[in-house]
Formats: C-alpha cells, sequence, structure tokens
C-alpha cells in the first residue's frame, strides 16, 4: 500500500491532539473520520501541495455523497484546526484559509420516529434469507438501529464499540468528554447480537465487514439509511434514533432527570446535579423503560 506525506502530516496533527491536548476517544475518532474523507476525496497526497481548487472538490464530494451541511462544517473546521497546526510548525501551504468558507446551515431538523415506526422499519429486515452473506449484512443492519434504539447512543459511540464493552446487557463505554457511561439493550438485542458474534466472528470491534475491517461511522449511516429508506422513511440520520429514544422514553413516564441520566447529558452541570440520585440505579431504569415493549418477530 502506497504511503503518501499525508499519512504522516495527519499521524503527527493526530498524536498532538492525542497527547498534549489530550483530546477524547470521541473527539479523535470524528478527527480521523473527517482526515480519510477528505484524503479520499480531495486528492492531495502532501498538505504542502494542497491548493483551494483541491479543498472545494472535498468539499463538493461530501455535498454529492448526501452529508449534511452541518457534518461537513464539522468536517471543515477539524482540517481548518489541522492547517493551522501545520503552519504553526512552519510548514508551508499553499491554500488560502481565509477563503474557505463553511456551507449555510438550513434549520436544524427534528426527525423522531414512535415506537410503531421502528418496528416496521425492523420488520422490514429479513433475517432469514437462505444466504449466509445477505442473512450477515441483514442482521448487522438490524442490530445497528436495534441498539441505538434500546440504549440511546450516538453514532460515534456505535461505531466505537468493542467486544469488552458489552456485559450482557449492559454495554459501558466512555462518552463525551472522557465520561464513563453505561446504557442498557433489551433482552431480543442481547441474544441476536450474541447471534451477531458468532456469525461475524467478532473477537474486537463489533462492526466489521467480511474482511473483518472496523466500519467507519459514514458506512454505518449510510447502511441504516438505506434500511428507512426501503421502509418508506426519507430524511433519516442516526441522530433521530436518539431523539426516538428520548421520545420513547418520556412517553412512556420517564421524567427529566431521567431522561438526563439515561442519555447522558452533554451539559457537565447538569447531569452532575442529577447524578448522585441514581447512583446504582441505572439498570432498573433501563429495564423498566426499554425492555420488553417489542412486538416478538419471527
Amino acid at each position: 500500500m502506497t504511503t503518501y506525506p499525508i499519512n504522516a502530516q495527519i499521524d503527527e496533527y493526530m498524536e498532538y491532539c492525542e497527547f498534549v491536548r489530550q483530546m477524547s476517544p470521541m473527539t479523535l475518532a470524528a478527527k480521523k473520520s473527517a482526515y480519510k474523507q477528505f484524503v479520499e476525496q480531495s486528492g492531495c497526497k502532501d498538505l504542502r501541495t494542497l491548493d483551494n481548487r483541491a479543498f472545494n472538490r472535498f468539499v463538493k464530494g461530501q455535498s454529492a455523497n448526501g452529508v449534511s451541511p452541518r457534518t461537513i462544517n464539522m468536517r471543515i473546521a477539524n482540517l481548518l484546526a489541522m492547517f493551522r497546526y501545520h503552519r504553526e510548525m512552519g510548514m508551508e501551504m499553499p491554500i488560502k484559509l481565509p477563503l474557505i468558507r463553511k456551507l449555510k446551515e438550513g434549520p436544524i431538523r427534528r426527525v423522531f420516529y414512535l415506537r410503531e415506526d421502528i418496528e416496521k422499519v425492523l420488520a422490514s429486515i429479513d433475517l432469514d434469507t437462505g444466504s449466509d452473506f445477505l442473512d450477515r449484512e441483514n442482521l448487522m443492519d438490524w442490530l445497528l438501529i436495534r441498539v441505538c434504539f434500546d440504549s440511546g447512543l450516538r453514532i460515534s459511540e456505535l461505531r466505537n464499540l468493542q467486544l469488552d464493552s458489552f456485559h450482557g446487557q449492559m454495554i459501558k463505554f466512555i462518552g463525551k468528554g472522557y465520561k464513563p457511561r453505561e446504557v442498557y439493550i433489551d433482552e431480543e438485542t442481547e441474544n441476536r447480537l450474541l447471534e451477531w458474534i458468532e456469525m461475524a466472528g467478532v473477537d474486537d470491534w463489533i462492526w466489521i465487514d467480511c474482511y473483518h475491517r472496523h466500519l467507519g461511522t459514514d458506512e454505518l449511516r449510510i447502511r441504516m439509511r438505506k434500511v428507512f429508506e426501503k421502509a418508506g422513511y426519507d430524511n433519516f440520520y442516526p441522530h433521530a434514533l436518539r431523539h426516538s429514544f428520548c421520545t420513547d422514553i418520556q412517553k412512556q413516564g420517564a421524567t427529566i432527570m431521567e431522561m438526563q441520566q439515561m442519555l447522558g447529558h452533554a451539559n457537565a452541570q447538569t447531569t452532575e446535579r442529577y447524578s448522585h440520585g441514581f447512583d446504582g440505579q441505572l439498570q432498573g431504569l433501563f429495564s423498566k423503560y426499554r425492555e420488553n415493549h417489542f412486538a416478538t418477530q419471527h
């Protein structure tokens, strides 16, 4: 595999982010994804030759692939941070940073699905096709959607799940700001997950292809979107499942305090205000609001 100067340049900046800035795994994963997309779509092999035309090619490619303006702008911000770092380190780059403009974002979409919508989407996935390959692919699609709806995980958190993240129905991971979190999945989801682990030969990362390559967030996003579109739902984006999770537990009677705790609220001050009252009670909350509400699939 050919290695170009940009690979070393990205690695240098990522090491700075990890060891000097001490950024969280979630932030590092988002940056890594942005840089991977940039290399693939801009054709840039060395930041010392990067111009605005190549950068604009990357932005247009993202838009053509259906990436939302908000996500594109986040990736642009990550790229600008890396460009500025290398200039501070003395690298000469022909790209003119003042000419880089972020995209205009429309109103924030607030899409969510009711439980019956999710049931319809999951029912559209054939889990017994008679083909080992299709059964494997379809089971992954089913689990991606169901795990998110069961637990309220963000797409980045979903993507970074590993085998040792799972402890029965409990998922333990490090969330935003290096905060340790735990969420829970339904018993049916756990059983299908165990089936997936055996079928796919999982030994580390949960979401892998048939070559054991760890799938990226964009690949997971596209897979889930195709399932929703097939079931008749347009405008899907993964964070809608987090909204759906919150809406669903609210409809079942969860209080604001309980929702904040189960979602791992981003506002640390707000989360801290309520967290002590829920020590040792998270499993009970997930069992109360997440289990035994799905119609059994046949």
